[in-house]
Formats: structure tokens, C-alpha cells, sequence
């Protein structure tokens, strides 16, 4: 991950996000630095509502959440999302993908996006998006 030197911002998406949140994650320690170095991590409203469920186990994610930024979805996140997907030829579950991407479309650049739905996400996203494979261990 070291790309991560030079990421603005960095969205995080439902399986990066639990990832994230468990305490012992290669990756949170990854996204710490990527913090230190100036890097604002995000994830969206939408996401949250995909790896929450009410129950106990959501307190780490909880607590991971209090120390990110939370995208709050409105009209405009709809409707560009929605534009995404009609200009791909994905089918399928790809809402949250396209909100995902939407969202990081409108951060500061230079963004990237962490992933395990690696096809999906590059399908929507702009060119200058970089998507970093949550199955590709980070290094340095």
C-alpha cells in the first residue's frame, strides 16, 4: 500500500470497513499511517448501513467509525451514482458500489478506494480514482 503516501483521501467500502475494524488488521494499521500521513479516510452512510446489524458485535465497528468521516448520502450522491451505473453494463448488487464511487469522485484528490469488489468498483470509477484490492497485501 504504498500508494498510500500520496492519497488526499481514502474511502473505504462494507468489506474494507470490517476489515478495518477489527483490531488486529493489517490494514487498520496500514490506514493508521496513511492518517499520519495526511490521508483522510472516509466511508459513506450507505456502507454503514450494510455492515451494521444492531448487535454486539458491531462495537469495534463503532468505535472505528467514531475516527473516520461518514459520507451522508443525498440527492445529488443519487442521482450521479445512478448515472454511474447506467454507463456501465454491470448487473447485478452494484448501489452501494456506484454510492461508493460517487462518493469519492467528489474528494480531494488524489482518492483511492479500498475494496474487495475490485471488478465492480474500477467498472464505475473515474480514471483518476485509484482502487487499491483489499486482497493485495499492503507493503511498507
Amino acid at each position: 500500500m504504498a500508494a498510500l503516501r500520496i492519497i488526499r483521501s481514502l474511502v473505504l467500502n462494507a468489506s474494507a470497513l470490517i476489515s478495518a475494524s477489527e483490531g488486529t488488521s493489517l490494514l487498520r494499521l496500514h490506514l493508521r499511517k496513511a492518517a499520519d500521513r495526511g490521508a483522510r479516510l472516509y466511508t459513506t452512510s450507505a456502507t454503514v448501513t450494510e455492515v451494521l446489524r444492531g448487535k454486539p458485535r458491531d462495537a469495534k465497528t463503532h468505535q472505528f467509525l467514531s475516527a473516520i468521516n461518514i459520507h451522508v448520502i443525498d440527492e445529488n450522491i443519487g442521482r450521479g451514482a445512478g448515472t454511474r451505473i447506467g454507463k456501465t453494463s454491470l448487473r447485478g448488487n452494484v448501489i452501494i458500489d456506484a454510492i461508493v464511487v460517487e462518493v469519492a469522485s467528489r474528494l480531494p484528490r488524489p482518492v483511492a478506494i479500498k475494496t474487495s469488489d475490485f471488478k465492480d468498483i474500477k467498472g464505475l470509477a473515474d480514471p483518476d480514482i485509484m482502487i487499491l484490492d483489499l486482497a493485495v497485501k499492503p507493503n511498507g
